[in-house]
């Protein structure tokens, strides 16, 4: 069985992208998606400049890279 098939995660078109994503109202994060779940609308990113994990809405991302 593929690792896809066991982590329907890694499927999405967001999983290991660079985003920037919005910590609050004026504040930004950059990071990579380490998780996806499509049907909920939520990202787990992973904070590029410190390791830190963030969880929320894929509105609340832009995919840079």
């Amino acid at each position: 069985m593929s690792q896809a098939a066991d982590h329907p995660n890694t499927t999405s078109p967001l999983y290991r992208r660079r985003v920037i994503y919005r910590t609050d109202v004026t504040s930004f994060g950059e990071g990579i998606v380490t998780a996806h779940d499509e049907q909920a609308g939520i990202v787990i990113v992973m904070d590029v400049d410190d390791g830190s994990f963030w969880r929320g809405s894929d509105d609340d991302i832009e995919v840079i890279v």
